[in-house]
Formats: structure tokens, C-alpha cells, sequence
């Protein structure tokens, strides 16, 4: 015994002795060196110092050992490089660098040196490159973590072989979201190998497909799975049901799809499940059966149909009372809420936005005694909702009842029961007072009062009712006034006033405002000049916005949404825009007074998808700087004073994603070249109201957008169909059936080439009949020659057709009758001959003026008859019947000319001499006898020639 305590008393000593040593002084060195390679922009390594390393921030030491056993570094904005001398501290068992900006730099192999690690954790540190294989020799690891936040300089991935990663035998925590894994096809018999997993997130890497099944799962101790945004497209796998631990199960945005099947049922610990955006068919009404610790359900946008209430059968038994979040938004379920929702009395959180519920909201709805959040928004809910069915919602923070045809309607001295954080109630018919019982929400975070007819000005105490807003969008209503100061509300990031009438000038804005859109206003002045680091949206247009454009806009970094149109701003474009901004997408300038050049800046980050510049005063060649926009979408150049060449480039690999290029009204001259009509994804090309001249390119057949049905459309193109960015439309002047429109969303809905008011030459290629899909052609005031080509009739989408004021000769081809969707007609002051062709559609084309100028047609709707002698003369085309009418032509001339002359001459002479008129008679009765015979040969022969020609 008293050998015991001697033993446990010398221990105790030699503990107290390490702590009075410190740490290890190799060990002090190696993190001495390491801190070396850092960059600390906020000191927070400035207290390694001082000769116990056990001390310093972020490391800990081993109580009986004194080595460093951890490294807890994350989160401090780190940056630089990792010094090797990291793998000297050989008894490290946990290193955190995660949530620093180590800049791109890949992982350092000698991280694989640490084997006695059992954490490793460098989330969101910005490295980037392929994931070292020598990861794989840390075979006591536990839990990795080498998921990152996306972003250009920041992506990861695994190459074509993740087997390194079976070699961690102990690992229980995985995860590595946004790492891509696309090019790895077995990664799930990699993830089999690891049969201590209990946690794993792969989300957003872009996974090789799903086996349907295993031979030998090996994984069942998983607890949560997570494989959400992978496009997965398959139907569910077999091997999900052998995951009976499985807890959290994540497979939302991907495209799953058949039937969710009664196998769902054997996972009895699911407590929550996503399955929201897929493409099921339908479900087993038994696949929910035995979830009873389901508490969590989300069914949002997987395509469901039909009546809710046989949807919510199938949660009938122990899985229907024990939900407390329930999703089922973005469907297309009907029905009403009665019967049902009243008896789920443990709901905390229901959404069912976006489907095509309708009826009354019943009285239980109100009284759920757990509800915190509740979305029936974009609904056909009706009825009023008062102060009465509010006051229920004692515990609600969260209500959004937009979009339906309930009218709330509160008195101006309710004062609500609730303090609420987010309330949408769009369209609901508030005005047009502003409701005065919001005063008193202190807790607000996200208000939507949008399209509620509100016609009075802003209260003065909106701005403050709450320090946390910051989302508010009052638009598309009539509030008047000007704005205060708003740098004091410091939580704001989302403020929408559009199409209201504010006036004024642009005050101080929230340094942390996100998304700004003020369009549709009478706002005036100069732009902010404020520095906005968090800006990533800015909508400005349609206003009086005068003055520059200012260059602290280039420092907002995270601007990807640029709409300062139709405002009266001028000078030339900041040449920093778009240098440091990664991420800038749209940048939408038209209808202003902008002047000099494009900056070479614009297409620095290569991610511009839509540029439009139409109706300014920008001049100069066509800029090269935009060969780097690679992912450009939309182009408009048009109303300005461009010169030049327009490039081969823009239809090669520089703009292959094009959709629409316009660079109407400008100066442009030389040809069309020939790559430009061969963009793959092309759908509106306008050249027209330049000085281009040449030949239209037979390559003119290449161009439809029905390229897409065989390629598929670009990402670019999806990104912007999906409404990526805010609510933005892109707009864009078009002159289609002979009147300039501005369309706002063309990515589906046209097919347009005009080349009008050029100097174009030659004939229209027959390769024009290739065009099925083109809906809108003008080819008007040219100098086109030739005839219009019968294979016209194969454009069978046509809606406008324009040829006038062109060399056009021939007859109209009778196959025009066949457009049976062509609504426009032009082919005025050209010179076609012949019977305008009948029947079909050109019945719906009755105005003559659509032909007018062609002196040798006849036929309805004008008012020439095809069956006189004379018209049939006018439109005769054989080789003799045209030399007789130059033959006829040239002796009417003769004649008139003939008597003109001779008139005057002997007219002229009888008036002045005496003697001639005297000698003039005397002739006459001497010659009337032959004039008479030559007048009446040339009658004959005349006579002769006109019957020969009928």
C-alpha cells in the first residue's frame, strides 16, 4: 500500500513538473515555423510567445505528456502557406483549420504524415486542387471534414480514384459537400469499405450515378446520409433499406423518380427525411407505415398530384400525429384543408405554398397549439382572414399567406398577440391604408406587403418598427415620398420598392444591403457613391437617375446583377467593372446616355451571361475585350455608334452560347460573316440599320435554336430560364411585324432574323427554307435580286415575313399560302409579276399596300385583273413575248419622241419665215401621197407584231 501512494505521489510530482517545463521545445519551434508561413490580417497568433507553447491560442497539449495534441485554429481568416514542419508534431491527434482562406492552395501532401490523427477538419479553407491520396495513411482517423464553400478559386475534387479513403477503416464522420466526385464511378463500393460510418454528407458533388443495389452492405451503421444535389437520376436504390440506423436521410434536388415504395416503412428510426425536388410518381399508402419517429417530412416540388387528403392517408397511424415539420410545397395538390390538418395537432412547421389548394382556411388551422411556421401562399385560399383568426397564433414567427384571394382585414387598433419575425402577406388587399398594427413588431426580420394596393405615403416610424429587419419588399404598389436615411438600419440586405412612386434623390443605403431594387420609381440624382461590399443585386432602372456611373461600385466584390437601364446617366463605364467582381452575371445598361467604349474590364471573370448596351451613345470597333465573355447568353449592342467589321470570332469557340446578338442601328459595314449564322444556340440575330454589304452567307441555314433538341441548352441558358437572379427580366427593343416592341422574356417564345436596311446584294439562299423554326424574317431595303424561293412554304412557324423595298423579280411562290401561322406579310416596291397567290392564310392578308409598288402583279386584294390582255402582257415571261415588249416599247418611244421633235421644228420655222411657210405647203401637196403609203406600212407591220405576240 504505502508503495501505491509513493507511486501515485511521484506521478503527481511529475505531472507538476511538465507544468512548470511548458511544452515541448521542439515542438515550440515546429509552431513557431508553421505560424511563420501564416498570414494573420487580425493578430489572433500574436500571443504565441513566451516559452509554454501549452498557452498559446488554439493549442492544446497532453496533461501527462505536455505534446501537442491539438491545433483548434478555424475561423480565424487565416491565409498563406502550411509549413511541412507541421508533421514534426508526431502525437497530434486534432487539427482544425477550417473557415480560413488559404487561397487555392492545394492540401499539403505531408498532412499524411500526422498518423496519429483522429480529426481532421479543413472545411471551407479555401484550398483547393485534387485531394492528396496520402490522406489515406491516416488510419486512425475518425472524423474528416474537406467540404467547401464554392466559388471560382476555391473547388475541389477527388481525380478518377477515391480508394485511399477505404483505407480509413475507423472513420465514423465524412464529409466532403461540394468536392466533386464526377469522375470517380465506384465511389460507393469506396464508401462501403468504411463500416464504422455513422455520418456522411456528399451533397453537390456531382456523383457518377447510383448503383441500384450491393452485394454486401457493409454501411449500416450510418445514422445520417446525405446525397442531395447530385442529378442523380434514378429510381430509388435497394440498398437504402438495409440502413435500419439511419436517423437524417437527405436525397432532395435530385431526379429520383417511379415509386416511393412500402420498403421506406423498415426504416423505423428516420426522424427526418428529404425527398423534396424529384420526379415520383406516386406512393405506396403503406411506405410511411411504421415511421413513427418521423418528425421531419419534406415532399416539396416531387411532382405530386391529385386530392392532399389521399396524400395524407397514407401518414395515417403513429407517423401522422408525431410530425412537427411538414413540406409539401411546389405540387400540384388540390383539395382543401378540412378534415385533416386539424387533427395534427403536433405540427410546429407546415408549408404547402404553391399548389392549387382552395376553400376557406378552417378555424383549426388558426388554433394548431404548436404552430411557429405556416406558408399557404400562392394558393386559391379565399375568404377574409381578420384580427380574429390571427390573435390564435399566440406562439406563430412565421405566417405567409401571399398570393391567394384572402383579404386580411385588421382594425388600425388591433394590437396582435404574436411578436412575428416573418409575415408575408402579398396580395392580400391591405390597402389602402398601411396597416398601422405592424408598429408594434419589434421582432421583425422579413416583411412582404407587395401588390396591396397602398396608395398612401410611408409612415415615418416603418424604418424603425425594428433594429432586425432585413428583408423588406413593398412593391408593385402606389407609396409616395421620398426615403430616409437608411445606413442606421444595419441588419437590412433585401430592400424592394419597385413600381411605386418614390421620388427624390438616392439616400445612404445599409452597408449590408444585398439585394437593392428601386426600378420603376421617380427617383433622381446622382447614384450613391457608398461603398456596398455585401451588393450582389442592384436594379435601378426606370427612373431619373442623372451623372455617372460611380467606380465604388467596382468594390462591390459580390455584384452579380448590374440594372441601371432607361435612367439618364452618362459618361463613360467604370473600366474597373467586372475586374474583381467573379460572379457578375447580368449587367443591363440600355436606354441611357452613356459615351466612349466598352472597358476591357467587363469580361475580366469570363462570367458575364447577358450584356446589354442598346440605345446609348458608345462608339468604337466592336470590342475585343468581350472574345473572353465565354459564357455569354444575351448581347445587345444595337442603337449606338459601333464601326467597323463585325468579327469572325463572335461565331466561333469566343460566344458559343449566344442566344441573342443585336447590333441594330449602328455603323457596321463589310459582309455578314458566315461563322456568325452557324451559333449553335442562336435564336435572335438583328444586324439590321447598318452599312453591312455582300451576300447573305448560304450558312444562313445553320441558324435555329433547334440546335438545343439535339445538344441540350447550355447552364447559362438554364440559370437564366430558372430565374437564378431575383426576379430580373431581361429586356430587349425588337422591331417584329413592322413595329419596335421591347420583349422581356424571349427564351422560348422567338425565332428572329432581321438584316433589314442594309446594303446586302445578291439573291436569298434557298437555304432559307431550312429555317422551319424562325418565326420573324425581314429582309427589307436591300438590294436583293433574284426570286423569292419556292422552299419558303417549309418555314411553316413563320409569323412575319418582310421583303420590300428590294430588287425581288418573279413570281410570289404559291407555296406562301402553305404558313399557315404567318399573320405579317410585306412584299411592297419590289418588282414581282404574276397572280398573287390564293388561299390559307393570305385570305387573312387582305391589304393590297402589302404589294404595292409591284406594277405587274394582279389578282386579289389588289385591284388589277389578271384576265385583261393588258395585265397578261404585264406578267408574260417567254423569251419572245420579252423581246416584243422592249420591241413595242422601244417604238412608242420612237414615235412620241418623233412628233415632239418635229412639231417644234416646223412649228417654230412656219412662225418666223414667210418664204418657209410658203415652200412648207407647197411639199406637203407634193408628198402627201407617199407619207400616206409609209404611214400605213408602218401600221401593218405594227398590227403584224401585236397579233404575233397575242
Amino acid at each position: 500500500m504505502a508503495s501505491f501512494i509513493l507511486s501515485f505521489l511521484l506521478l503527481i510530482l511529475g505531472m507538476q513538473a511538465n507544468r512548470a517545463v511548458g511544452c515541448i521545445e521542439r515542438e515550440r519551434n515546429t509552431l513557431l515555423s508553421f505560424k511563420a508561413g501564416l498570414t494573420d490580417p487580425f493578430n489572433f497568433l500574436s500571443l504565441w510567445e513566451g516559452r509554454d507553447c501549452c498557452k498559446w491560442t488554439g493549442v492544446v497539449c497532453s496533461n501527462t505528456t505536455r505534446h501537442v495534441v491539438k491545433l483548434k485554429l478555424g475561423n480565424l481568416a487565416l491565409s498563406g502557406e502550411i509549413n511541412p514542419s507541421l508533421s514534426l508534431l508526431s502525437d497530434l491527434k486534432h487539427l482544425d483549420l477550417s473557415m480560413n482562406n488559404f487561397n487555392g492552395i492545394s492540401i499539403p501532401t505531408h498532412i499524411g504524415s500526422l498518423h496519429k490523427l483522429k480529426y481532421l477538419n479543413l472545411s471551407n479553407a479555401c484550398f483547393s486542387g485534387t485531394v492528396p491520396a496520402q490522406l489515406g495513411n491516416l488510419s486512425n482517423l475518425r472524423y474528416l471534414d474537406l467540404s467547401v464553400e464554392l466559388s471560382l478559386s476555391c473547388m475541389m475534387s477527388v481525380g478518377n480514384n477515391m480508394w485511399w479513403l477505404s483505407q480509413l477503416s475507423s472513420l465514423k464522420y465524412l464529409d466532403m459537400s461540394n468536392v466533386y466526385l464526377g469522375d470517380v464511378p465506384n465511389w460507393l463500393e469506396t464508401i462501403n469499405m468504411l463500416p464504422s460510418l455513422e455520418v456522411l454528407h456528399l451533397p453537390n458533388t456531382l456523383l457518377n450515378g447510383i448503383p441500384s443495389s450491393l452485394s454486401d452492405v457493409n454501411i449500416t451503421a450510418l445514422k445520417v446520409l446525405d446525397l442531395g444535389n447530385n442529378g442523380i437520376n434514378s429510381t430509388l436504390p435497394t440498398w437504402l433499406w438495409n440502413l435500419t440506423h439511419v436517423t437524417y436521410l437527405d436525397l432532395s434536388f435530385n431526379n429520383f423518380q417511379g415509386l416511393i415504395p412500402d420498403e421506406l416503412s423498415s426504416l423505423k428510426s428516420l426522424s427526418s427525411l428529404f425527398l423534396k425536388y424529384n420526379n415520383f410518381k406516386s406512393m405506396s399508402p403503406r411506405a410511411f407505415r411504421n415511421l413513427c419517429n418521423l418528425n421531419t417530412l419534406d415532399l416539396s416540388e416531387i411532382g405530386f398530384s391529385g386530392d392532399i387528403s389521399e396524400w395524407m392517408d397514407a401518414l395515417a397511424g403513429c407517423a401522422l400525429y408525431k410530425l412537427q415539420n411538414l413540406y409539401l410545397g411546389y405540387n400540384n395538390l388540390k383539395g382543401n384543408l378540412s378534415g385533416w390538418l386539424e387533427n395534427m395537432t403536433g405540427l410546429s412547421s407546415l408549408d404547402l405554398s404553391y399548389n392549387s389548394l382552395n376553400g376557406t382556411i378552417p378555424l383549426g388551422v388558426w388554433e394548431m397549439p404548436n404552430i411557429t411556421y405556416l406558408d399557404l401562399s400562392s394558393n386559391s385560399f379565399e375568404g377574409v382572414v381578420s384580427e380574429v383568426q390571427l390573435n390564435h397564433l399566440g406562439g406563430i414567427q412565421e405566417l405567409f399567406l401571399s398570393n391567394n384571394s384572402i383579404v386580411v382585414r385588421c382594425s388600425d387598433d388591433w394590437i396582435p398577440s404574436f411578436q412575428i419575425e416573418a409575415f408575408g402577406l402579398a396580395s392580400c388587399q391591405l390597402g389602402p391604408k398601411f396597416p398601422t398594427w405592424l408598429q408594434g413588431q419589434t421582432q421583425l426580420e422579413y416583411l412582404d406587403l407587395s401588390n396591396n394596393q397602398i396608395v398612401e405615403t410611408l409612415p415615418s416610424w416603418f424604418w424603425t418598427i425594428s433594429q432586425s429587419l432585413n428583408y423588406v419588399d413593398l412593391s408593385n404598389n402606389q407609396i409616395k415620398g421620398n426615403l430616409p436615411l437608411l445606413s442606421d438600419l444595419t441588419m437590412l440586405q433585401m430592400l424592394n420598392l419597385s413600381t411605386n412612386q418614390f421620388e427624390g434623390p438616392l439616400p445612404s443605403l445599409p452597408p449590408a444591403i444585398i439585394s437593392l431594387d428601386l426600378s420603376n420609381n421617380f427617383f433622381e440624382g446622382p447614384l450613391s457613391t457608398s461603398i456596398l461590399p455585401e451588393l450582389s443585386f442592384l436594379i435601378l432602372s426606370n427612373n431619373n437617375f442623372d451623372g455617372t456611373i460611380p467606380h465604388s461600385l467596382c468594390k462591390s466584390f459580390d455584384l452579380m446583377l448590374l440594372d441601371l437601364s432607361r435612367n439618364n446617366l452618362s459618361g463613360e463605364l467604370p473600366q474597373c467593372l467586372g475586374r474583381s467582381q467573379e460572379r457578375l452575371f447580368i449587367v443591363d445598361l440600355m436606354g441611357n446616355n452613356l459615351s466612349g467604349g466598352v472597358p476591357d474590364s467587363i469580361c475580366y471573370q469570363e462570367s458575364l451571361s447577358l450584356l446589354n448596351l442598346d440605345n446609348n451613345n458608345l462608339s468604337g470597333e466592336f470590342p475585343s475585350s468581350l472574345q473572353r465573355c465565354k459564357e455569354l447568353v444575351f448581347l445587345d449592342l444595337g442603337q449606338n455608334k459601333f464601326s467597323g467589321a463585325i468579327p469572325t470570332w463572335i461565331g466561333e469557340k469566343s460566344l458559343s452560347s449566344l442566344m441573342l446578338l443585336s447590333l441594330h442601328s449602328n455603323m457596321f459595314s463589310g459582309s455578314i460573316p458566315p461563322q456568325v449564322l452557324q451559333l449553335g444556340y442562336l435564336q435572335v440575330l438583328d444586324l439590321s440599320h447598318n452599312n453591312l454589304s455582300g451576300i447573305i452567307p448560304r450558312s444562313i441555314g445553320n441558324f435555329s435554336w433547334t440546335a438545343l433538341e439535339r445538344g441540350g441548352k447550355t447552364e447559362d441558358v438554364e440559370q437564366l430560364e430558372q430565374g437564378r437572379f431575383y426576379t430580373f427580366s431581361a429586356s430587349f427593343l425588337l422591331v417584329i411585324k413592322g413595329d419596335e416592341r421591347l420583349y422581356s422574356n424571349i427564351l422560348d417564345l422567338l425565332e428572329s432574323i432581321d438584316l433589314s436596311d442594309n446594303n446586302l446584294s445578291g439573291e436569298i439562299p434557298d437555304e432559307i427554307g431550312d429555317l422551319w423554326a424562325l418565326q420573324n424574317l425581314n429582309l427589307s431595303q436591300n438590294h436583293l435580286s433574284g426570286s423569292i424561293p419556292d422552299n419558303v412554304g417549309k418555314m411553316k412557324y413563320l409569323e412575319s415575313l418582310d421583303l420590300r423595298m428590294n430588287n425581288l423579280s418573279g413570281t410570289i411562290p404559291q407555296s406562301l399560302s402553305a404558313l399557315t401561322y404567318l399573320n405579317h406579310l410585306n412584299l411592297s416596291y419590289n418588282n414581282l409579276s404574276g397572280p398573287i397567290p390564293t388561299g390559307n392564310q393570305l385570305q387573312t392578308l387582305p391589304d393590297p399596300s402589302i404589294y404595292i409598288g409591284n406594277p405587274y402583279l394582279c389578282g386579289p386584294p389588289i385591284t388589277k385583273n389578271c384576265s385583261t390582255n393588258e395585265t397578261i402582257h404585264g406578267f408574260s415571261e417567254g423569251p419572245t413575248n420579252t423581246s416584243n415588249k422592249f420591241e413595242r416599247l422601244s417604238l412608242y418611244v420612237s414615235v412620241i419622241l418623233g412628233f415632239i421633235t418635229g412639231f417644234w421644228a416646223v412649228s417654230g420655222s412656219l412662225l418666223i419665215s414667210k418664204s418657209f411657210r410658203y415652200g412648207y405647203f407647197t411639199l406637203i401637196d407634193t408628198t402627201y401621197d407617199k407619207l400616206y403609203v409609209a404611214v400605213a406600212l408602218a401600221l401593218a407591220r405594227l398590227r403584224r407584231k401585236i397579233e404575233q405576240s397575242e
